[in-house]
């Protein structure tokens, strides 16, 4: 089975449009799945500490556009979390519905996680001591990358890598901005990276 997987949307209506639209021409089969940062949350970690809800719009962006295109499965990232704790419920279905969004999912061969559950060295580097699973993707750092097991790899665009055999991790780069999102192929056991125009 193919999955296209992507993450860190934060609210992008063309970015996020430009990405599905290269998924669909490069592998309609593909099911789709986020791993997270779907929405961009206007309060910051530290006000969110001592924030008082005023109103939905003071806390995220709810345009159509982008809600029209949100047809894929996701999980929770770290401003979805923090959305969930700043909106009371029963005040938006759409993020009444996040509320049943998980952490953490298992696809063929794989989990999937949104990556503040890492730690991150200072240069932005996954620690991937821990890792058990043989295969781990993720997102939130907005930089594209492969290791193997714990060790970075090349992870160019546009080729077929291949993930047999080894511990891998995969860091997904950004919709925002980077128009990134990677196909993986269960069956095939591979991975390309791909970016939209």
């Amino acid at each position: 089975m193919r999955y296209a997987l992507f993450a860190d949307l934060h609210s992008s209506v063309a970015d996020t449009a430009a990405v599905l639209a290269d998924i669909r021409r490069l592998a309609p089969d593909a099911h789709l799945f986020c791993l997270g940062d779907i929405h961009e949350c206007h309060v910051g970690k530290k006000r969110a500490k001592r924030y008082s809800f005023e109103s939905l719009s003071l806390v995220v962006t709810l345009d159509d556009a982008f809600l029209d295109l949100i047809d894929f499965k996701t999980l929770l990232g770290n401003q979805e979390e923090r959305i969930l704790s700043l909106v009371p419920p029963h005040l938006s279905p759409v993020i009444d519905a996040l509320r049943d969004c998980p952490r953490k999912q298992r696809i063929e061969g794989a989990l999937l996680i949104h990556g503040d559950q890492l730690n991150w060295s200072r240069n932005f580097l996954p620690d991937l001591s821990q890792q058990r699973e043989p295969l781990l993707f993720f997102g939130h750092s907005h930089i594209r990358g492969l290791f193997r097991n714990g060790i970075a790899k090349p992870s160019p665009l546009g080729q077929t890598l291949s993930i047999k055999g080894k511990r891998y991790a995969v860091n997904l780069g950004p919709v925002v901005f980077e128009r990134e999102w990677c196909l993986y192929d269960s069956e095939q056991q591979s991975i390309v990276f791909h970016q939209a125009k």
